[in-house]
């Protein structure tokens, strides 16, 4: 990966010399505490800033990963973007950066909202199918839901491009992309070990399969780093469309079941997913449990201002995300090279570094103009 646009000297990797990788291969063997803390500390160094997500876990910095030019966007293009379900923040989020990155390439733009339902998602992208869309971009929205609207998508000439998410090639669709969602995990495993570990209550929701990764990630790192300092005691999972009510009730089973002080922390697989889990340990006067979690979502920044009870969360170029999208649909339409954007920034977002109220993650890099001068000139040159 080139290193070759970092914005400032604070954002220049790490330098990591040929004896600093030989005592890396050995930290798990020797399991040495003062190594993993070690460790687990330049992680979380290198991700408070700004950093690639399929870097090196303790390298920062942010450059351009994408190609640098572009077939000529397809005239009076219509895209129909199925984001996560619309009842969450960041999902909105999600489809608006879409929508102005199709505007920007020249095309129409539409929504569909899955609500977390698996038949809802299908009937969304059937009639999209049937208002002769040309492509259908998900968004942390799987590709596996769809996999009959994709069969018959394609035999309509229509692109289907996934991002956040799994990849929609298995089903016959175009190209599936996104960040290193298991690094992810692995960085806010690394901020538990370093501010001191303890028990660990783990929250999933499976039916994104990309929720699971960033969890998985979280895990392993844990597993392997975490010594006797920080124990995972009790996985479980949740419906997405459940909702909070869901996540509510087996959170007070557990607390009802594990006593205070016998765990410290839960980890959800996004911020308003980790949201009800912390507001009913706060209303049984468990006050020892802070959260981390996912999406650097506001909800997690206002609580962070304050002191928490959530601590941390993992922010990503959910924007930047979003325009790569439609440069894969626009390269899936005229039967170019996909899977040309290769990789997005994150953060995790602590005290520290948190943005101010209304404010969004910021990684200072201009990836727009990126995206829009080659359209233009790829425009200019048809």
């Amino acid at each position: 990966m080139s290193k070759s646009n970092f914005l400032s000297r604070s954002l220049r990797p790490l330098i990591v010399t040929a004896a600093a990788l030989t005592i890396s291969s050995t930290w798990v063997a020797d399991n040495s505490r003062a190594d993993d803390l070690g460790y687990a500390n330049k992680v979380v160094n290198a991700a408070l800033l700004s950093k690639m997500s399929k870097a090196p876990l303790d390298v920062g910095g942010v450059a351009w990963s994408g190609a640098d030019t572009s077939p000529a966007p397809i005239k009076g293009g219509k895209v129909a973007i199925m984001p996560c379900p619309l009842a969450y923040a960041v999902c909105q989020y999600l489809y608006q950066s879409a929508a102005d990155a199709a505007k920007a390439i020249g095309w129409e733009a539409f929504s569909i909202d899955n609500k977390g339902d698996l038949a809802v998602a299908q009937k969304g992208v059937d009639a999209a199918i049937n208002k002769g869309v040309n492509c259908v971009l998900t968004l942390a929205s799987p590709a596996r839901d769809i996999k009959a609207q994709i069969t018959r998508g394609k035999g309509k000439g229509i692109a289907f491009v996934t991002g956040f998410s799994d990849d929609p090639r298995e089903f016959g669709g175009d190209v599936g992309y996104g960040l290193d969602y298991a690094a992810a995990g692995s960085i806010l495993g690394a901020y538990i070990i370093a501010h001191g570990g303890g028990g660990i209550v783990v929250f999933n929701a499976p039916q994104d399969p990309q929720l699971t990764v960033r969890i998985n990630g979280f895990k392993k790192f844990i597993e392997q780093y975490g010594g006797s300092s920080a124990k995972i005691i009790h996985e479980e999972d949740f419906s997405l469309a459940q909702g909070g009510p869901g996540e509510i009730t087996k959170m007070q089973a557990l607390l009802t079941r594990y006593p205070k002080d016998s765990f410290k922390w839960v980890i959800a697989p996004f911020d308003e997913t980790l949201t009800p889990l912390l507001q009913t340990a706060q209303q049984r006067d468990r006050t020892e449990i802070k959260g981390v979690s996912f999406d650097g979502e506001e909800v997690a920044y206002a609580d962070i201002r304050k002191g928490g009870p959530q601590v941390a969360t993992m922010s990503w170029g959910l924007e930047w995300v979003a325009w790569a999208g439609i440069d894969e649909c626009n390269r899936a339409l005229n039967k170019a090279e996909v899977g040309v954007n290769k990789d997005f920034p994150l953060q995790i977002t602590e005290a520290s570094n948190v943005p101010g109220k209304d404010l969004k993650y910021d990684f200072k890099f201009d990836f727009k103009s990126y995206y829009t001068k080659m359209w233009a000139a790829a425009a200019a040159a048809n």
